[in-house]
Formats: structure tokens, C-alpha cells, sequence
């Protein structure tokens, strides 16, 4: 009996762990995931540059910290977000494709916080610290046995994530601007003749996409190491397209999504503390596999409900 009591709460306490881990994996995804959510409603095309504007938001996340503060820092990352925002406007109005514009941002984003961190911080000097943003404490969370744990001494990056969900949600819904946005992406042609600027709407939302993308890297960042390293994402960016392909653009839907990515993400960095079974590389690859395994289940739908369609009658 007593080594029965003793495997479940080693268990619980397994459990509570993954989802503390989750929790703060996911926040820069849902962060990043909300912005690209903007972008792909306003029909500006899916941004494809997100992993570059997430890599220099985590850089100037870092940097601005340094010099003034972790408040600084997430300032700084907005800026950095909203200049590759600004880039992927002025591609679009330049009439380039989205797609090409995106990779370009991308490889740029890479390239140069690559080349900065490594001119700031050279290879016979020690890594560039910075200071981390504040925790917050729940109190009258204290007695509840799951939930206390994900809301004591969490980042504030947590709970900036909580709150950009319901207020995209609430945009979306209740807002004339998030009304604009859903009419340009849908039916452009219908926008404009109601006087609505399409590429005046589609700019803003690609600065909201940049600003995003940019506030999730300095989350990823600062969070919780306050350090940066040369490709430090490892591929975030392309995960939070994935969420929102699969949250079908609702923010809600992302966040939930984010925490699920985030499950498999807690795993991998516990395989590291823990004796598993399997090997860390194993759980390492949880993210991608299980992101694949719900865009598959997702196309698998939607095929199954066209084929379900009812045949349409041709006109007379």
C-alpha cells in the first residue's frame, strides 16, 4: 500500500511538472501564434518570415534588457518584430510574393542575429547575460492542488500571453477594426467598395504579425536563462504556422494548440533530469512528430467532410 501511494504521487508530481514545463514552453508559441493569426485573417498571406522575426526578437529581447532592464527588453523586441513586420508590408506592396518575402526573412533574421551575438559577444568572452522579467505569484491559488504550481512565481510572460488571447479573441469578435480585417481577408473586392483600404489594413496587420512575432522571441529569451544563442527558436516559428493552420485562425483555438505542442516540448526537457525509457533524442522530436500527427488528422477531416458535401445542382 505504502509503495502504491508513493508511485501516485510520484506521478502527480511527474504530471505537475510537464505541465508547468508546457505552460512556459507554449507562451512564446501562443504569442507568436496570435500575431500570425492577425496576418493570415487579413489575407496578407502566411508568414513565412516568423522564424526570423522571432530569433531577433529573442536578441534584441536580450540586448535590451542588458542596458535597461527586462522591460526594456520586451520593448525592444517589439521593435525588432515591428521592422520585420514593416519589411514583409513594403515586399507585399512591391508586389513580391509573400512566400519569397517570408524565406528572405527568414534567412535574414538568422543570418543577422547570428552575425551580431557573435560580434557582441566574442568566442574568448563569456555569454551575454541579462536580466530575466519578473514572476508573479497567485495567492488565493495556493490551496488548489494542480493549479497552484502553474501560477506561482510564473513569468510575466505567462500571463501577457493569457491576456493577448482574450483581447484578440474579443477584437475579432466585438471590435470594428477586427470586423474590417475578417472582411478584407474573406472578400477584398466587397472591402473595398465598401470603402475599406485593403493594403492599409493588411500593412497594419502584418506590423501586429511583426510585433508579435518579435514580443514571443523576447519571451523565449528572457523568460527564464536571459541569455541568447545563435538559433535559439530551433524552429518555433515554423510550429506556430502549424498551430494556427490547426486552430483554424482562432485565437483560442492557438492557445490551446501552443499547450499541447507545449506538452511535448516539457517532455523533452524532463527526459534530460529523469531516467526515461527513451532516449533524449526521442523526446526531442515529440514537438515536430506530434505537430505532423494533428496536421495529419486535420487534412484527414477536411477531405472526409468534402466528400460528405452534398452534390451541388448545376443551374438551369
Amino acid at each position: 500500500m505504502t509503495k502504491l501511494v508513493l508511485r501516485v504521487t510520484t506521478m502527480a508530481e511527474f504530471v505537475v511538472l510537464v505541465l508547468i514545463g508546457a505552460v512556459s514552453a507554449a507562451t512564446p508559441l501562443i504569442l507568436a501564434g496570435l500575431g500570425e493569426t492577425v496576418l493570415e485573417r487579413s489575407g496578407a498571406g502566411i508568414g513565412l518570415g516568423l522564424e526570423g522575426t522571432m530569433v531577433c526578437g529573442a536578441l534584441a529581447g536580450v540586448l535590451g534588457s542588458a542596458v535597461g532592464g527586462p522591460w526594456a527588453g520586451l520593448g525592444s523586441g517589439v521593435l525588432a518584430g515591428l521592422a520585420f513586420g514593416g519589411l514583409y508590408a513594403a515586399g507585399l506592396g512591391c508586389g513580391a510574393d509573400g512566400v519569397l518575402v517570408g524565406i528572405t526573412l527568414t534567412l535574414l533574421g538568422t543570418g543577422l542575429s547570428t552575425y551580431i551575438a557573435q560580434a557582441t559577444d566574442p568566442a574568448d568572452q563569456t555569454a551575454l547575460s541579462a536580466p530575466t522579467l519578473p514572476t508573479i505569484s497567485l495567492p488565493w491559488l495556493d490551496r488548489v492542488p494542480v493549479v497552484a504550481p502553474l501560477f506561482t512565481g510564473t513569468s510575466v510572460a505567462v500571463y501577457l500571453a493569457i491576456v493577448a488571447t482574450a483581447l484578440m479573441w474579443w477584437m475579432f469578435r466585438f471590435t470594428r477594426f477586427g470586423l474590417r480585417l475578417r472582411t478584407v481577408g474573406d472578400d477584398p473586392e466587397s472591402a473595398t467598395v465598401l470603402g475599406i483600404s485593403v493594403p492599409g489594413h493588411r500593412t497594419a496587420a502584418a506590423l501586429i504579425a511583426g510585433g508579435f512575432g518579435g514580443i514571443a522571441g523576447a519571451a523565449l529569451s528572457l523568460g527564464s536563462i536571459g541569455t541568447f544563442a545563435p538559433m535559439m527558436t530551433t524552429g518555433r516559428g515554423f510550429i506556430a504556422l502549424t498551430i494556427v493552420i490547426l486552430a483554424r485562425r482562432h485565437p483560442v483555438g492557438v492557445a490551446a494548440a501552443a499547450l499541447l505542442i507545449g506538452v511535448f516540448d516539457s517532455l523533452a526537457l524532463l527526459a534530460q533530469t529523469r531516467t526515461l525509457r527513451l532516449p533524449v533524442e526521442a523526446y526531442q522530436v515529440l514537438p515536430w512528430i506530434g505537430a505532423f500527427l494533428m496536421l495529419y488528422i486535420d487534412g484527414h477531416r477536411r477531405i472526409r467532410r468534402v466528400h460528405h458535401l452534398p452534390p451541388q445542382k448545376e443551374p438551369i
